[in-house]
């Protein structure tokens, strides 16, 4: 389903009772599945009880069809794909049904007709899954960069899974968790009696990985001496196991990835120049959360359903719940939130999340060095220009729902938005919430 298709979905089911993809009001389910035997999704709005016997009626759809329930009380269906107890702003709705409702698969990039791997709409994440569409095909170093926390062994795997390499190997290795002295032998392998121990032969990563895909994680914290190792290989496509005489030909595609500066490594001796223009092809940059909270609100989507389907629980988000994840830096990315997730499904009573279950770590607090410290004034007109612009991001351009997260009237985002001069970046809009 098209954006523009979500959106229109959006404003109907703010406006009507019972609508089905077309926008039709329909008297029951019978009637429902007869006339739209290819509906893309259902959303079903009861204010009250009377909407169960339909609901429990469309248990019984064609295929995976998702069924969007809102009002009422929880339904005890498990195909209901999604419970709100009332109805949340266009934009927070918009964001799950974009998520529940995705496109046809002939407009899919091919990773996302394999594993649904990277959630989001953003412009951060349309220019990367662009990125990734443009090196399916290629055979090019790519080195991934972000934060801790981001997924980038998620971005790693679906490059891997939507090229030609697919249905070869994917093997990862965590540089930062391998120690020194056994280096060589994971990467390289050993033949049988080529150290203490070594009772038999044993496949190295880079052989593991013929005709497939390598991923070094945190290749920043390879030592020296292996990253000398590692160029040779790249440059030969050549290994030698340890204790072997004669040289393996391998062929496979190298993905690294790193939350370190790789520039000051090398700087500092820390890193060899070398490896680095020689992995530095092609660079990924994965955008943190903070950086694209439209996104949340799908994302917690996802991994609630994961959640759910590994404890058997159906579990649902109120609008409160996702105005407050929304509204959180997270500054530990997609691993905090979705550790903040596990936590709320144990809280909640009936699998239904409120925000008293979203339980927020002081230790993710933001302290400034006194060194880094600016003057008050100009502190205070850098935060204000920041943080207007990421609300009116959040809220969509939506002044109503901008003036509920900020808890400020709309006069006062308003005079905000024209102090500022924002009115250029983002045009904001007076839909009610």
């Amino acid at each position: 389903m098209s954006e523009s298709s979500v959106s229109y979905l959006c404003e109907l089911v703010h406006e009507s009772c019972s609508w089905d993809t077309t926008g039709v009001v329909w008297p029951n389910a019978k009637a429902l599945l007869a006339a739209t035997p290819s509906a893309s999704a259902f959303l079903i709005h009861v204010p009250d009880d009377d909407g169960a016997p339909l609901v429990q009626a469309l248990a019984s759809r064609p295929g995976q069809t998702p069924l969007i329930v809102i009002g009422g009380t929880p339904p005890s269906h498990a195909t209901v794909s999604l419970w709100l107890p009332q109805l949340p702003p266009v934009s927070l709705l918009g964001a799950a049904l974009a998520h529940l409702v995705p496109a046809g698969d002939e407009a899919r990039p091919a990773w996302r007709r394999k594993a649904d791997m990277i959630i989001g709409n953003s412009k951060p994440v349309r220019d990367l899954l662009h990125a990734l569409d443009q090196l399916a095909s290629a055979s090019t170093p790519v080195i991934i960069t972000g934060e801790s926390g981001v997924g980038k062994e998620l971005v790693a795997r679906s490059l891997h899974y939507c090229g030609a390499r697919a249905k070869g190997p994917f093997i990862a290795i965590n540089c930062a968790a391998i120690p020194e002295t056994l280096f060589e032998a994971e990467l390289f392998g050993h033949e049988r009696g080529a150290f203490t121990g070594a009772v038999g032969a044993r496949t190295g990563a880079f052989e593991a990985a013929h005709d497939g895909t390598l991923f070094l994680d945190e290749i920043g914290d390879m030592p020296l001496a292996m990253q000398a190792k590692l160029l040779r290989v790249l440059e030969t496509s050549e290994v030698q196991r340890v204790g072997a005489t004669e040289p393996r030909k391998v062929n496979f595609r190298l993905v690294s990835a790193t939350n370190r500066t790789l520039e000051t490594d090398v700087r500092d001796g820390r890193f060899r120049e070398d490896l680095y223009y020689r992995i530095q092809v092609y660079p990924l940059v994965v955008p943190p959360l903070r950086d694209r909270p439209e996104d949340i609100p799908a994302i917690a989507v996802h991994h609630l359903a994961i959640i759910g389907k590994r404890e058997n629980l159906r579990l649902r988000l109120t609008a409160d719940a996702v105005e407050k994840l929304v509204t959180y830096a997270w500054p530990g990315n997609v691993r905090e939130l979705v550790n903040t997730l596990e936590r709320a499904a144990l809280l909640a009573d009936n699998g239904t999340i409120v925000a008293e279950h979203i339980v927020i770590s002081s230790a993710g607090s933001t302290r400034l060095a006194a060194a880094s410290l600016a003057p008050y004034r100009t502190a205070k007109a850098q935060f204000e220009s920041a943080y207007y612009s990421q609300l009116l991001r959040t809220a969509n351009g939506n002044i109503s729902l901008a003036a509920k997260i900020a808890q400020k009237t709309r006069k006062e985002i308003y005079d905000a938005i024209k102090r500022l001069e924002l009115d250029r970046e983002i045009a904001p809009t007076d839909e009610t919430s």
